[in-house]
This record gives C-alpha cells, structure tokens and sequence, in this order.
C-alpha cells in the first residue's frame, strides 16, 4: 500500500523562488535583465540622418552709386564775395554708363548773379582738373579775356581723357579766375578765383 506524501505549500513556495534565482545568476535585479535585452526584429525603424541643407554664399555684383549728371544736367553756386558765380554742366552722353575708358564731353557754362552791369567782369583762366584716384590729368585749359559782364556768360566744352582701369569714379576740379573792376569805368581789377568740385562714378566690371 503506497504513501501519498503532500509537500507543505509554503515549502512550494520557497523552492520555486530558489529555482527562479539560481536562473538570474550574472543580474543584480530584473530591470539589468531587460534593459540589456534586445528588440524584437520589426519592433523599430532605423531612420537615415536628414542632410543639413546646402547654404550657398550669393554674391551681390557692386552696385554704381548715382551721378550728378545722371539726369544730364546739374547746376552749382558758387558766393564770391558780393556775387555769385552759377555753373552749369551738362551732357549729351548717358552718364549712367561711364567707364575709365568712354568718352566724355562735357558742356559748361559760367553766369554771374547778384552783380550789376556797371563793374565789367571777365574771366582770365578756365581750368579742368581730371583726379580718378590714380593719376592727376588737366583735361582743359583756356586762357584770355572772356567777359562776363551780365548778362553774357561763359561757355565751353570739355572732353575728358581716358582714366585710370579699373577706376570707380572722376573727380574734377573747375576753376574759374575772374577780374572784377573795382568801379565803373576805372579800368582798375581784382582777381577772384572760384572753385568748384564735380564727381563722376564710373563702372566696372560687375557693377550695375
């Protein structure tokens, strides 16, 4: 006749926790275990880095500043004294398109204001001065006696030289020497030079 032997259930109990640890010998705890297991295959995507877009420098061309004869003419002041000297300059060229080695011709004309027609004026030397930077050139020179008394003027062309390549603009310089009698009739002058400043930007290659 067999014996049936019955384990107690808290000896069960203790026996399965004995199996289950000898099972996890090498983790110190059950989230070692996991964390250092493996995903499944399919579980993720694995995505390919997005390339960082290429930034390309864009250059701007040099840009021609503005003219004084841009619209083809301009007019300046000049206070001598008791009078005013009023220049004038224009151009049948497009300014807008100068270059160191175009052709320029430029018109000038010389008014006296603010003086009566009593005490007789000539001008003694008119002079252009042409300075792109690099070199310094007389562009014109006229000399004699042109009277102007007002009302008559004084008027002349100018054709500037080639300048410097590679220049960005032309600077020049006008000067206007004048003799104004002292009083009516006396046949007695004194000299009165007056200068004036005109800037002509050139292209070059590139600009617009």
């Amino acid at each position: 006749m067999k014996r049936t032997f019955r384990v107690p259930r808290a000896v069960a109990v203790g026996t399965a926790v004995a199996v289950l640890g000898a099972g996890l010998t090498g983790c110190s705890s059950l989230t070692e275990l996991t964390s250092s297991s493996k995903p499944l295959l399919g579980g993720t995507s694995t995505k390919s880095p997005t390339p960082s877009p290429s930034v390309s420098a864009s250059v701007k061309p040099p840009v021609r500043p503005s003219g004084p004869l841009d619209t083809g003419t301009v007019t300046h002041r000049l206070k001598q004294g008791n009078f005013t000297v009023q220049l004038t300059y224009w151009t049948g060229d497009n300014a807008k398109l100068y270059t160191a080695a175009s052709t320029k011709t430029i018109n000038v004309a010389a008014h006296i204001e603010d003086a009566d027609n009593t005490h007789r004026m000539s001008v003694s030397t008119f002079q252009v001065t042409q300075d792109d930077g690099t070199k310094r050139a007389v562009a014109a020179t006229d000399s004699g006696k042109f009277d102007v008394t007002p009302p008559y003027p004084y008027d002349t062309v100018v054709t500037l030289p080639a300048a410097t390549a590679g220049a960005t603009k032309l600077t020049l310089t006008v000067r206007l020497d004048l003799l104004v009698e002292t009083e009516p009739d006396s046949n007695s002058f004194y000299r009165s030079t007056a200068l004036d400043t005109l800037t002509l930007p050139l292209l070059t290659n590139g600009a617009s």
